[in-house]
């Protein structure tokens, strides 16, 4: 194996989860056991290679095909020229969400980490001022990841249209199945009988938040131990343990629709407009606040 066929780019907080999940059980697909390698939004990882990328992969037995979902590679736009320059032209997914939904979902993931004391109206309108470095970015950036079209403009210059499928998250998760039978005849996988998740990543909230603060924030006790451990994988690994043990279900608090109609008109209408448009997309669910 020396390369993938398709990549799933995103976006976050859309089902990208859940289609790992499915789509790996087909037999002729490879997908890295690790999902979001980050290898291509992540310039320390990019930096060690195709040779370490591929090692993701388990290359055991002979598959026909390969791919990664990595909803990291839509935001961080240079990872489209990064996945050009290494493998061509290949396939490339986007599973689009509204953008407020995304975003509130991102911004309760945030919260639900530790890392977050604004509310979701303040966290929004604030971003621009909060972001100063890669961390912030990946944290805080509730609104800027609902812009769609930029990145798939992005893509599109290097993958070409016809060599993108774009699909919605509200359909997928009506329709999962059909959903995930579309992206693989999209592939080319041979037909197959999928047991579906309907929940990848059911909503949950911190048993304690000082264990949740911990584990993401940086501090000299947290560095300490690192250096002990050395492996950035291993590190990984441990935080996601402690996080698993440490979350319980939640259930999620809704938007109100005042809030929803103001974020939408301040942020989003020209986006969707011009979204729906070039590139032929029906995004009525999005509009019917």
């Amino acid at each position: 194996m020396n390369k993938i066929d398709f990549l799933c780019v995103g976006v976050q907080k859309a089902g990208t989860t859940t289609l790992h999940n499915v789509l790996g059980q087909h037999p002729q697909l490879c997908l890295p056991q690790k999902k979001e390698t980050h290898f291509f939004s992540d310039e320390d990882i990019y930096n060690k290679g195709t040779s370490h990328y591929l090692k993701y992969f388990n290359d055991s037995k002979p598959y026909r095909f390969y791919g990664e979902v990595d909803p990291e590679y839509s935001y961080f736009v240079e990872s489209a020229e990064r996945i050009f320059n290494t493998f061509g032209r290949i396939k490339i997914i986007f599973i689009l969400r509204n953008p407020i939904d995304r975003a509130y979902s991102h911004y309760l993931m945030t919260k639900r980490r530790g890392l977050e004391n604004l509310s979701f109206e303040e966290a929004m309108d604030k971003e621009s001022y909060r972001i100063n470095n890669k961390k912030d970015k990946m944290h805080y950036s509730y609104r800027s990841r609902g812009f769609y079209l930029e990145q798939l403009l992005t893509y599109e210059k290097y993958f070409g249209r016809e060599n993108i499928k774009v699909l919605l998250f509200e359909e997928f998760i009506e329709k999962t199945k059909e959903s995930v039978i579309d992206i693989a005849n999209f592939i080319g996988l041979s037909d197959f009988e999928y047991e579906i998740e309907k929940v990848s990543n059911p909503a949950s909230e911190p048993r304690f938040k000082k264990v949740q603060k911990f584990i993401h924030k940086d501090s000299k006790i947290k560095k300490s131990l690192g250096s002990l451990i050395g492996s950035k994988e291993t590190k990984r690994r441990i935080a996601e343990y402690l996080e698993s043990l440490n979350l319980k279900a939640s259930n999620k608090k809704k938007i109100t629709e005042s809030t929803r109609k103001n974020l939408y008109l301040t942020y989003y209408k020209k986006e969707v407009d011009n979204l729906e448009r070039k590139f032929n997309l029906n995004l009525t669910v999005w509009k019917n606040l």
